[in-house]
C-alpha cells in the first residue's frame, strides 16, 4: 500500500472510531503532510524500515520545526504504524522496540499573577457597565444591559469567570449548551477530550447569578439556538471569537503579558492548588488523564512555599536563641 493511501485510511478510522476533534484531525493532516513531503505519496509503507524512521528523524530535526512539532509527528507517524500492524496491512513493525526519542525543553505552565487576574476581571466588569465593586445579582445585571450591543462586553466578563473559576478549557467552554448547566446544583456537565464527560462547577451564587443573567438576556435576544456563549452576531462562539475578546481586553487593561485563554486555565490550577485543595481533586477537575501532568502545577505552589518560609523567618530565630 503507498503512504498517501496509508494516511488517508488512517485518517477516516481516526474521524469515526476514535471520534477526535475538527482541530485534533487538523492536527494530524498536517504531520501525515509532511511526513509524506519527506518519502513522497508514492512511497510504499512496507519500505519504511528504522534505517528510514532515522533517516526521517534527521531531515525533521534540521527543519525550522520546534521540538513539540517533531515529537508530534512521530507520535503520529508510529500510531498509524500501530494501525496498520493491527489491521495486518503490514507484517512488520518497523517502530518495534525502536526508541526514537526527542528531548523536549522542560517548560512550566504559564499562568497569570493573581493581581493581574484581579485587574483583568476589574477591566471585563466595567466594560460591561457594571459597578467595579458590586455583587453579580440578576436585578443589576438585567438593569445594566439594555442593548444587545452591551452582550459582548458581557460574553467576555462570562468567559472570563467561568474560566478562571472551572479551569476549562476554551473548546469546552463555547461547546457548553443550556441543557448542561444545572442550576440548582451549580454545576455544568463538560464534553471533554475524546469524549469524556466530568463535571465542573460554580462556587458560589454569585457567579451562577452571573450566568443565569447573561443566559437569561442572551435568550431574549438570540433565542434561535442552545449554545450559552453567543459571538457578536448572536450566532454561537467559537474558540477565535473568545480568543480575540480576551485578547482586546488584555491590550485595553495593558497587562505586561501575552494572555490566551489557556493561561486561564492554568491559574486555575495553580489557585487551587495554592489553596491546599487535593492535586487530585485538580486533576479531576481539570480533566486530566494522568496526575503527573497536573503535578506540572505545583511549580506555582513553590513561590507560596517560599513566601511562607521566608515569613516564618526561622534562621532569624536560632540566631537570637543563641
Amino acid at each position: 500500500m503507498k503512504l498517501a493511501e496509508s494516511c488517508r485510511e488512517y485518517l477516516s478510522n481516526c474521524q469515526i472510531n476514535k471520534r477526535l476533534s475538527p482541530h485534533s484531525m487538523r492536527a494530524y493532516e498536517r504531520d501525515l503532510s509532511h511526513i509524506c513531503e519527506f518519502y513522497g505519496p508514492s512511497k510504499v509503507v512496507e519500505e519504511i524500515d528504522r534505517e528510514q524512521l532515522k533517516k526521517l528523524i534527521t531531515w525533521l530535526n534540521q527543519s525550522e520545526l520546534s521540538q513539540a512539532s517533531i515529537k508530534r509527528r512521530i507520535a503520529c507517524l508510529k500510531a498509524m504504524f500501530r494501525w496498520m500492524e493491527l489491521e495486518d496491512i503490514i507484517e512488520t513493525n518497523p517502530f518495534h522496540k525502536l526508541e526514537l526519542k526527542v528531548k523536549l525543553p522542560h517548560r512550566l505552565p504559564r499562568n497569570i499573577p493573581r493581581q493581574e487576574l484581579i485587574i483583568l476581571l476589574l477591566n471585563a466588569k466595567r466594560a460591561a457597565g457594571l459597578p467595579l465593586k458590586s455583587r453579580y445579582t440578576h436585578s443589576l445585571i438585567t438593569s445594566t444591559i439594555q442593548h444587545k450591543s452591551q452582550l459582548n462586553a458581557l460574553t467576555t466578563l462570562v468567559a472570563l469567570e467561568l474560566m478562571i473559576a472551572t479551569g476549562i478549557r476554551v473548546g469546552e467552554l463555547v461547546s457548553i449548551e443550556l441543557e448542561q448547566i444545572f442550576w440548582s446544583e451549580g454545576k455544568i456537565r463538560i464534553l471533554g477530550k475524546g469524549h469524556h464527560e466530568r463535571y465542573v462547577f460554580m462556587p458560589d451564587n454569585e457567579l451562577i447569578a452571573l450566568v443565569k443573567s447573561y443566559q437569561h438576556l442572551r435568550q431574549l435576544a438570540y433565542p434561535d439556538h442552545q449554545y450559552l456563549l453567543i459571538n457578536s452576531r448572536g450566532k454561537p462562539a467559537n474558540t477565535q471569537f473568545v480568543r480575540k475578546l480576551i485578547r482586546e481586553l488584555a491590550e485595553k487593561t495593558n497587562v505586561s503579558r501575552h494572555v490566551t485563554p489557556h493561561m486561564f486555565r492554568h491559574s486555575a490550577a495553580c489557585e487551587l492548588l495554592e489553596s491546599g485543595v487535593d492535586i487530585r481533586f485538580v486533576q479531576r477537575l481539570l480533566g486530566h488523564y494522568s496526575i503527573s501532568t497536573t503535578e506540572l502545577y505545583t511549580h506555582v505552589t513553590d513561590n507560596a512555599l517560599q513566601e511562607q518560609i521566608c515569613r516564618a523567618k526561622v534562621r532569624k530565630g536560632l540566631q537570637t536563641e543563641n
